[in-house]
């Protein structure tokens, strides 16, 4: 399976599993399906209000297919994390090659370039530039530095998914949850969940160092609340992995 190490400036590597053409190429479809869908309810209302005269029928339907068939992804992939329909259905999703969060810069000057991975017909070009690949990127991929990838789901064990009954402050509070899902980025929840699916397989010693480094970082940098020290570095780091798990985030 090919994969794509992305090293953060922590100097901390995380590996991804580069997502598959064939995958790819169903994802699309399915996503083209949707998007032809919506081009047959543009066309339907355009012609309940055919009263309006034929010429502006037809510059409502042309209009309403450009503006579906270019936002349809920019839309999904910006707020969906890198997933549109079609990816989210087969378990993939876009990325920044850089590891940063996707950013509306990178989704739009990757769709940008969707028309000309789409020559001649049936993403052509972008189909065969992908082949040649070694990451399997399209036109699009390329220019705005990108890559698709194997959204793997992973559950939590037994052990840990047991603290699900515990009160876990960072989901109960409201503007604390969307303070950590919004600064957080995709490194920093692999992170997250790679020391708490992995926290008894470490060595004591070194866990407790590991965990006291991740927990004073993240409550530095997500600005955990103060009156929260009472939660041990352990906890913090599987209270935030428990969060994320809950909103299915983790890669």
């Amino acid at each position: 399976m090919n994969k794509y190490r992305i090293t953060t400036p922590e100097l901390v590597a995380f590996h991804y599993a580069i997502a598959g053409l064939s995958t790819r190429c169903l994802a699309w479809l399915l996503d083209e399906v949707f998007i032809i869908s919506g081009y047959a309810a543009i066309i339907f209302a355009s012609l309940w209000l055919g009263g309006l005269g034929t010429f502006w029928v037809l510059a409502a339907i042309i209009l309403g297919m450009f503006i579906l068939d270019f936002s349809y992804f920019v839309f999904f992939e910006l707020y969906w994390q890198g997933q549109s329909p079609g990816k989210r259905r087969f378990h993939i999703r876009v990325i920044s090659a850089q590891g940063s969060k996707l950013r509306f810069n990178d989704v739009l000057i990757r769709n940008l370039m969707r028309p000309l991975d789409l020559l001649p017909f049936g993403m052509v070009v972008g189909g065969s530039v992908a082949c040649i690949d070694k990451w399997h990127r399209r036109l699009g991929d390329m220019v705005a530095d990108t890559i698709v990838v194997r959204d793997v789901r992973q559950e939590l064990p037994q052990a840990l998914a047991n603290e699900k009954t515990r009160v876990n402050s960072f989901r109960t509070d409201p503007a604390l949850r969307n303070r950590i899902l919004t600064r957080i980025t995709r490194p920093q929840r692999d992170l997250i969940m790679d020391l708490a699916l992995r926290r008894d397989q470490i060595d004591p010693a070194v866990r407790e160092q590991l965990f006291a480094q991740a927990a004073s970082h993240f409550r530095s940098g997500l600005a955990l609340p103060s009156d929260l020290d009472h939660l041990s570095d352990e906890q913090t780091v599987v209270n935030l992995a428990l969060l994320i798990q809950e909103e299915r985030f983790t890669a």
